[in-house]
């Protein structure tokens, strides 16, 4: 094994991010070797913090998968003390990201034109719900809103149905991960230019391209209805489907004919193949009902593994349907180091995610925890600001930080 490769390792990010989005982003740089401080409010830090907190516990889990490998300092940074602390780290780093609502930097005098001003190699990035610009600009954004707004709620749930949005917070993670990548493009342009600048990345445009699939099936065939459950969209392909097992759920897509052809031999019924109702792919998209009974039939007296190894060997695309116990403890996952168990100090042993990045093929390296609330305040503000432990203590009993 190679030393992971730290790619980044020479630069420094203040995280005024919550909640997911701006927490994936800052935490994505975090594995690729940036040293992440993130700035809470003191006394309740940051929102996400008390999320799916269990009774007793001192941190609900989704924080500390969030915040791996970053430095806790608080700050309140609406006080003109904490301002003035502020801009004076602000001069020593390389970028900082937000995701508070638009203006919420400016109303503070800390806008990105008067930030960029103290410091002009600074990348401001910021994360919004729906840009800067346009008509919506001051709605609040949530992930199912932006969801609802971006029509992936249009296009999910089943026909008969009403709109469904998608379980994982997908969007937030979306505007996450184009975040981190417009925050890699301003650090490589500043390397060409010596000169800092603005990113924003807008939730509500980071979900559009996964329309996609919907948008050719509705203008390029004009397919009308693409709520359709687990099948294809628009209906457009069969087999397409979740199949009971008899331990669970498979979905199996084997829309082609030799696919199709293959799964109808692994069902010891070959004739299917040759069925009128079956023998091509509109035959097999006008009957999915009768299809999907006779895979159904076959898949409810096999384990879901056994399925996904028949499948897979005849190449037909499939995947069980996994419970979260299964994902946590999936064996690929922890080989391969995207899930590991580690122990934190708030939790006991727990199983976290790193990176899906992979420098050099070596999986991301958790340094560290999630750190507890403001604790590299000491540390943190003697080495970067000079301050005494008495000052340090007078600032915190002003509840500056």
């Amino acid at each position: 094994m190679t030393q992971p490769v730290r790619a980044l390792d020479d630069i420094r990010i203040l995280d005024l991010t919550h909640f997911y989005n701006g927490p994936y982003a800052t935490l994505t740089l975090s594995f690729l070797g940036a040293e992440v401080i993130k700035v809470e409010p003191p006394g309740r830090g940051e929102q996400a913090r008390a999320l799916y907190k269990a009774p007793g516990a001192a941190l609900g889990l989704p924080f500390a998968m969030m915040n791996s490998n970053k430095r806790s300092i608080t700050l309140n940074i609406k006080s003109e003390h904490g301002k003035e602390i502020f801009k004076r780290l602000v001069s020593r780093i390389d970028v900082l990201v937000e995701n508070f609502s638009p203006g919420t930097m400016n109303a503070l005098g800390l806008g990105h034109e008067s930030l960029m001003a103290l410091n002009p190699r600074l990348i401001y990035a910021t994360g919004t719900g729906y840009g800067l610009t346009g008509p919506y600009k001051s709605y609040p954004a949530f992930d199912p809103v932006v969801q609802a707004m971006g029509g992936v709620l249009g296009v999910s749930g089943e026909a008969s149905g009403p709109p469904m949005k998608a379980g994982p917070a997908i969007v937030d993670i979306l505007g996450g991960i184009h975040l981190a990548a417009g925050i890699l493009a301003a650090i490589r342009e500043r390397d060409r230019t010596g000169k800092g600048l603005l990113v924003e990345v807008s939730l509500h445009d980071t979900v559009i391209p996964t329309l996609t699939t919907h948008v050719g099936a509705y203008f390029g065939l004009g397919l009308r209805q693409l709520r359709n459950g687990n099948r294809a969209p628009g209906a457009a392909v069969a087999p397409y489907n979740v199949y009971p097992a008899r331990d669970g759920y498979v979905l199996i897509l084997g829309g082609d004919d030799p696919r199709w052809a293959r799964l109808c031999a692994l069902m010891g019924r070959p004739e299917l193949a040759r069925d009128p109702r079956f023998s091509s792919l509109s035959a097999r998209v006008e009957n999915q009902d009768a299809l999907d009974r006779a895979i159904g039939e076959w898949t409810a007296t096999v384990a879901k593994e056994e399925l996904m190894r028949m499948l897979n060997e005849n190449d037909i695309f499939c995947g069980v349907v996994k419970d979260l116990p299964e994902v946590m403890s999936d064996l690929h996952l922890h080989e391969r180091g995207m899930l590991r168990e580690i122990e934190h100090p708030a939790h006991g042993p727990v199983t976290v995610f790193t990176s899906p990045l992979r420098l050099h093929g070596e999986p991301a390296e958790i340094r560290s925890p999630s750190p507890a609330l403001g604790a590299d305040n000491e540390e943190f503000y003697a080495a970067e600001l000079g301050l005494t432990r008495e000052e340090i203590a007078g600032l915190r009993d002003r509840g500056i930080i």
